[in-house]
């Protein structure tokens, strides 16, 4: 199975940011086509889009006259528009007219070289003049909306003219189309800055944002990290985190909480269970030693034996977890030297040699007498329970910090010797042990900072509890 790779918390953010900026733009510019498109804005004079539509639909007929052809574009324009009227010159003077209009503007028509104009009737009546080029050649557009004047001369009409000159010459006319493309350059002209700007200021300034917001949460993941067995009840500050994630931190520390205090109520019951046993098994110990002497009463007494030394063991499990020792500085030359004079009558009545080398110089350490003492005393034991009951069993300390036990006894296969450390597990099944000594020395290991290690030897096999630095250290 592929394992996801982890996704950093401030570039998400940081993308998703981007993304709703891009987002709200393009949302922005699909409102303002909307709104274009619906109230359809007309960038050119009413009178110049009328003139232009003209132009479309002018021709002339067989006799030169021009006309205008009554298309359904023409009917909707003078549907539209009442009062609309227009004027169509050519070059010859030849004239197309419709509507109601100033009668001067035939007697005094406009020259052709005026390309663009507006005729002023009053405060907002106007017309527009313009020239055109139709299939016909080009023409003079004069068109209205408004009613300006009639026909009699007695009119009086006040015009005023307003030419456009391009610099360049060319053609003056603005369209919607054409507008369109010069409309929406100014928009990315105005908008794409703004967009770039805002856009690298998310991308710097996000991060670096969100990046202070969740120092907290980097603290807090390290003293989560620093929380040992040792220190379970321990809980995370939550003062330096966002609102958002306080509920995951106090539901972490209400985990702590509840596995402190399962492995409390595991604690006590074994304490428990083991201290009710040591009773009733003295009890059964002493009544079988009143029995005569025969192969059973031997079988019970070390079954008894067995028993015995399991409900101490438990016992020692619990004193090992309970974290109530008290370390001290002690020279592990004198510790081990103690332990092994007071195991060295039942290793030599099991049939070994006894032998204990300390280190040359003292080995002071800052330790937890007790647990190291349950640590070798359990060692020792193991080492006379499975070493044949013939040879050497030696205990060597080291000025490092290293209690060595070694026998000659076949030892532990390497694949083994992970599974051996578990609780309960025992090579031989027949054998007397209840498979917790290497247990409760690997604990004592760790406890101190340190490892138990096998290693096959020349003689035989070797069992290594390394002391590590604890409290003050060496």
């Amino acid at each position: 199975m592929r394992l996801r790779k982890s996704r950093s918390l401030k570039w998400i953010l940081t993308r998703r940011l981007i993304g709703l900026q891009a987002c709200l733009l393009l949302f922005f510019f699909t409102l303002l086509a909307g709104w274009v498109w619906i109230i359809d804005p007309e960038l050119e004079d009413t009178n110049e889009s009328i003139i232009r539509v003209l132009a479309k639909h002018v021709e002339r007929k067989a006799d030169g006259t021009l006309n205008v052809i009554e298309t359904p574009e023409i009917a909707e324009l003078a549907r539209q528009y009442p009062d609309l009227w227009f004027i169509v010159r050519d070059g010859g003077n030849n004239l197309y007219q419709h509507g109601v209009f100033p009668t001067k503007l035939l007697t005094e028509p406009f020259p052709m070289s005026i390309e663009g104009a507006t005729l002023k009737g009053g405060p907002s009546a106007h017309a527009a003049v313009g020239n055109r080029d139709t299939p016909i050649g080009r023409l003079q557009f004069i068109a209205s909306t408004d009613r300006i004047g009639g026909k009699s001369q007695d009119v009086n009409i006040w015009i005023s003219l307003d030419i456009d000159i391009p610099e360049s010459g060319g053609n003056a006319e603005i369209f919607w189309l054409s507008v369109v493309p010069a409309t929406g350059a100014i928009l990315a002209i105005l908008v794409v800055p703004i967009l770039l700007v805002t856009g690298a200021a998310t991308a710097i300034v996000t991060p670096y944002s969100i990046g202070r917001s969740l120092t907290g949460l980097v603290d807090t993941a390290n003293q989560a990290k620093a929380i040992e067995f040792e220190t379970r009840s321990a809980h995370l500050d939550v003062s330096k985190f966002p609102s958002e994630i306080i509920p995951l931190v106090d539901a972490f520390n209400h985990t702590l909480s509840k596995l402190d205090h399962g492995y409390q109520q595991h604690s006590r019951f074994l304490a428990d269970a083991a201290h009710e046993l040591r009773t009733p098994i003295a009890i059964v110990r002493t009544r079988a030693d009143l029995l005569p002497e025969s192969a059973d009463s031997r079988q019970l007494r070390q079954d008894i034996d067995r028993l015995s030394r399991v409900a101490h063991q438990l016992l020692d499990m619990q004193a090992i977890g309970a974290g109530s020792q008290t370390a001290q500085m002690i020279d592990l030359n004198q510790l081990v030297g103690r332990i092994a004079a007071d195991l060295a009558p039942q290793v030599i009545d099991a049939g070994y040699d006894f032998f204990f080398e300390p280190a040359p110089a003292e080995a002071l350490f800052m330790i937890y007498p007790s647990t190291v003492e349950l640590a070798v005393s359990n060692l020792i034991r193991n080492a006379v329970d499975h070493s044949g009951y013939k040879g050497t069993i030696a205990i060597t300390v080291d000025a490092r910090g290293f209690i060595d036990v070694s026998d000659e006894g076949p030892g532990i296969p390497p694949a083994e010797r992970v599974r051996v450390l578990e609780p309960f597990y025992r090579l031989n099944t027949h054998s007397s042990g209840a498979g917790l000594g290497l247990n409760l020395a690997h604990k004592a290991a760790e406890l101190h900072f340190g490892r138990l290690l096998f290693a096959d030897t020349d003689d035989g096999f070797r069992v290594r509890l390394e002391i590590g630095a604890l409290g003050t250290g060496r």
